[in-house]
């Protein structure tokens, strides 16, 4: 069997098996199986690609001609699936408890897959439909409502792509991305002698459109966020490590794709603003909104699933601003930034599984003092803590300044000033998660925790060790990256990074780290004076001292922030979308009554109606 076939259908197979017998023990065995072949095939198939640039493959089915190819570019995107999805796995080797999640979670996987190896636009969409109804399915099987609203907001996106690429088949005739390219390209060269063009201004910008929604939806771009939050909270959280660290990745993936297919047709139509095409300053501006508005809702947030999720968004925003800046550093720096936030998100939410599976607590009232009894899930959350920080020497440092650097160099302040914002409130939320979860005194229901499980254990080990590898050494990874563009954009060692106009020493940080985690510990063990903090350590804001305003780490924490932005807190996109449903609902009730009531008469009425505006038109 062809190797790119075993990588994208070996999950799939193993699910379905996993599903059918069910017996515990066996179903985990063939989820790690399931995750760990096309991983092993993945890493087998590098030096082909080194060599040869791609592995490809053609099928005809039923009439339809389906292409597949790993290039650099889709390697390292398989490679995020291939990671992060067995270290979910591993996860869920404590946390499912049923064959139906193996199933679901193994097929999503296989999605993802197809949508990277694919290269046609119909291969793309039918494994992008694959991947969607598996996570749909995990959805539901925790919470209805939230599934719901996924499925809404994910049939806007596939009909929108639908639409897409219905318009672009219509006019070129082949789904191949090299047809694709090749008649965007030639339009370009007919634009520019004024000859006739196959696309309109109109027409290409309506392919732009929706396919911003499509990819916006699956990246969990502002405003068609609002899926997200519940989505990734409301499931096995194991699952949440793929499904916020992977699928998320498809939809960036698909931004990467309109610049690869019809970006040239996009720039030449519609300019640019300064340096920065203008269809990519939309998808950058939107990626700034979201790195703001989810970094202050995750800030909000009393359940730490929430507060991911939400981060999880607003860190999405950041690959989408590099993505839209349209330079080769900044969608090497966007990319570089999707692995980071694959690591450490998908550690993240591993961790919550571990909190979740071991004290069945959610928020931030219910824990404290978890280090004490955690030490292992603890020493995985000071890592990937710093990494989303951007602390060095972890790889989100490397990851952010890469994506700060490109935004300044095309001297865009506003998309500057929107990712500097981000990473402000991303301290403030870490802030909260550190030390309520983590430190202060725990509630006495918590005494007899464990720590994480070994298969837990394991998944969130292999997540740390990377996020410190490629922060120490973020040159395996940029090294990697330039060869997607086939040439050095990223200069410097596998140690450091150099620019041109800036460098990076990940590995002189790392003992600069080290020598000031030495003095504190010393410090700290030569007597330091510490401070013993009560669980009502409570303050007030400034506001008069009552029962209601009793603030605590764990408990309303940023109230009063809360209160200071409710002006905008009441523009809520959530409510927006859900009073336009209902809007809906009650106009298709409306007709159901007075219109399809199922009355014979009525009917008649319609078709003599009908004919008569027909014999009016003279058909």
């Amino acid at each position: 069997m062809n190797e790119l076939f075993i990588i994208i259908f070996a999950p799939l197979v193993a699910g379905v098996i996993a599903w059918a017998l069910d017996i515990k023990g066996i179903r985990e065995l063939l989820g790690v199986a399931g995750a760990a072949v096309p991983l092993a095939y993945l890493i087998k198939l590098y030096p082909t690609i080194e060599s040869e640039g791609m592995v490809n493959y053609t099928l005809n089915f039923a009439g339809f001609s389906f292409e597949f190819m790993l290039t650099h570019l889709s390697w390292v995107f398989a490679m995020i699936a291939g990671v992060v999805g067995l270290a979910a796995v591993l996860g869920m080797v404590s946390t499912a408890k049923k064959g139906y999640e193996w199933l679901f979670a193994l097929m999503s996987l296989t999605g993802v897959y197809g949508v990277f190896i694919a290269y046609d636009l119909l291969g793309f969409f039918i494994f992008w439909e694959i991947m969607t109804f598996a996570s749909f399915m995990m959805v539901l099987r925790y919470n209805k409502a939230a599934s719901l609203k996924y499925f809404v907001l994910s049939v806007i996106g596939a009909y929108a792509m639908l639409i897409a690429i219905g318009i672009i088949y219509t006019k070129i005739g082949s789904f191949s991305f090299i047809d694709i390219y090749q008649a965007f390209s030639q339009d370009v060269a007919m634009a520019a002698i004024g000859s006739g063009t196959l696309f309109s201004r109109g027409e290409i910008a309506l392919i732009f459109g929706l396919f911003l929604v499509a990819f916006g939806v699956k990246a969990g771009m502002f405003p068609l966020h609002v899926w997200a939050p519940d989505a990734y909270s409301e499931t096995n959280q194991s699952y949440t490590a793929m499904f916020s660290g992977v699928l998320s990745k498809t939809g960036v993936y698909g931004f990467i794709l309109i610049y690869m297919l019809i970006g040239y047709r996009l720039l030449y139509e519609f300019g640019t603003i300064r340096t920065v095409p203008k269809f990519g300053y939309i998808i950058a501006f939107l990626g700034g909104l979201t790195i703001i508005v989810g970094g202050i809702l995750a800030a909000l947030q009393e359940d730490i699933r929430k507060l991911f999720a939400y981060s999880s968004i607003s860190q999405l925003g950041y690959i989408l601003v590099g993505i839209g800046v349209g330079t080769a550093l900044s969608i090497e720096a966007a990319i570089y930034h999707a692995i980071s936030h694959a690591l450490f998100k998908g550690l993240f939410f591993l961790i919550v599984a571990t909190i979740i599976y071991r004290t069945g607590k959610t928020e931030f009232k219910d824990m404290g003092g978890l280090a004490e009894k955690m030490p292992v899930t603890f020493a995985m959350a000071f890592v990937a803590i710093l990494s989303l920080a951007g602390i060095p020497p972890m790889v989100g440092f490397a990851s952010k300044w890469l994506i700060f650097e490109s935004v300044i160099s095309q001297n865009m302040p506003i998309l500057g000033a929107m990712v500097f914002f981000g990473s402000a409130v991303g301290f403030v939320y870490l802030i909260r998660f550190t030390y309520a979860v983590w430190f202060g005194q725990r509630p006495t229901d918590l005494d007899d925790t464990k720590d994480a499980p070994l298969p837990l254990a394991i998944g969130m080990g292999i997540l740390a060790v990377l996020n410190v590898v490629f922060g120490v050494a973020p040159g395996l990874v940029a090294q990697e990256l330039n060869k997607i563009f086939g040439r050095e954009v990223i200069g410097g060692t596998i140690w450091e990074l150099n620019l041109g106009f800036g460098k990076y020493s990940g590995l002189l940080l790392t003992v600069w780290f080290v020598v000031g985690m030495l003095i504190a510990a010393i410090v700290y063990f030569m007597g330091a004076k510490v401070r013993k903090v009560p669980i009502t350590d409570t303050y007030q804001s400034g506001n008069p001292v009552t029962m209601e305003y009793n603030l605590t780490i764990r408990r309303n924490f940023f109230l009063p922030l809360k209160e200071a932005l409710s002006f905008w807190l009441r523009m809520s996109f959530d409510r927006f979308y859900k009073d336009v449903g209902k809007t809906v609902e009650d106009f298709a009730e409306t007709m159901r009554n007075y219109v399809y009531n199922g009355n014979v008469q009525n009917y008649a009425w319609y078709l003599v109606i009908i004919l008569l505006i027909l014999a009016m038109w003279g058909v």
